[in-house]
């Protein structure tokens, strides 16, 4: 992929035998993945606590404490099955009807596995120059709402989990002649509260807001950021003419959303720390972007590359 060292993902690595191990983490680098090599006893509650993974990659003879690797299979497709899973056989037993379609791929061979990766994971190609613009727009605009915060991001990388990271989230619509989807945005409420209460926002903003005061800010953030993606990406005489719809589904029980497609979704994440206090934990912002109802990324590269028009006025669309 041509993306690899622009994007990642991360993989939970459930392998145990060295020579496979060290095949698969070599694969993983040249792929731009982020492995998270686990046993078994701590497969189910690493995917308690990683909400952002690309899939997993499972050897059929894993030593496991109760049942078999197999098993093991069926309980992570129960709890995440938007996870993509690719199991090494170590058999020639057909496997049953209900596993193969718990499975993104049963290999044996590494050819196999690299262009099943390439597909699962990276199904939708993301332009760095794209990539790029945003992590440098929304860092901006972050920057612009927390003046006094240090704000860096981690890699971006590619996510097929629908886990909501925090409890405040917002969403916006992203509509152009080359996409259709939204944005969001996540964080911890208590991060969120603290940080203010470091100083991260303007002088005499503190962390005693309440729920909706912080609502709002993220809000702003969100509102500035999308201000300044429509005035570098949105064409502004043409919008994308399919308006197909889909049903966007939120859990709050289970902090779940959908957006109806099994498309991977680009995500950053963004810490803001306070370099007067560096040993206070940073606050976390999570970015999604999901282009579930229309993405050509051709056509964005010959927008990128098209002469640039006479800017808007800067103005944003408030809620």
């Amino acid at each position: 992929m041509s993306e690899a060292p622009t994007l990642a993902a991360k993989l939970l690595l459930l392998e145990h035998d060295p020579r496979h191990y060290q095949t698969l983490w070599d694969l993983a680098q040249s792929l731009g993945l982020v492995a998270l090599p686990r046993s078994a006893t701590d497969a189910l509650p690493t995917l308690a606590q990683h909400k952002d993974l690309g899939g997993v990659m499972l050897a059929e003879d894993l030593p496991c404490e109760s049942g078999d690797a197999l098993s093991l299979a069926r309980a992570i497709h129960r709890q995440r099955p938007e996870l993509p899973i690719f199991l090494r056989r170590t058999g020639d037993a057909p496997l049953a009807d209900d596993l193969k379609l718990s499975l993104a791929h049963a290999w044996t061979g590494l050819d196999t596995l690299r262009e099943a990766l390439n597909k699962s994971l990276f199904s939708l190609r993301y332009p760095p120059e794209l990539v790029n613009g945003v992590v440098e727009l929304t860092s901006g605009a972050i920057r612009s709402m927390f003046p006094n915060a240090q704000v860096d991001n981690e890699p971006p990388y590619v996510v097929h989990d629908r886990i909501i990271f925090g409890q405040v989230s917002t969403l916006i619509a992203l509509e152009s002649t080359w996409c259709r989807g939204y944005m969001m945005l996540q964080t911890e409420e208590s991060a969120l509260r603290q940080g203010m209460l470091q100083g991260f926002g303007y002088e005499g903003v503190g962390g005693d807001l309440n729920f909706r005061e912080l609502n709002n800010l993220l809000g702003e953030t969100t509102n500035l950021i999308w201000g300044a993606f429509k005035n570098r990406y949105i064409p502004p005489q043409a919008f994308a003419t399919q308006q197909t719809q889909v049903p966007i589904v939120i859990n709050h029980e289970q902090k779940y959303i959908s957006f109806g497609s099994q498309d991977p979704q680009l995500c950053i994440r963004y810490q803001l720390s306070d370099p007067r206090r560096p040993g206070l934990p940073p606050l976390v912002i999570v970015q999604r972007l999901i282009f579930n109802l229309l993405w050509s990324p051709e056509k964005f590269t010959e927008f990128s590359a098209a002469p640039p028009e006479a800017g808007g006025t800067g103005e944003l669309e408030l809620f």
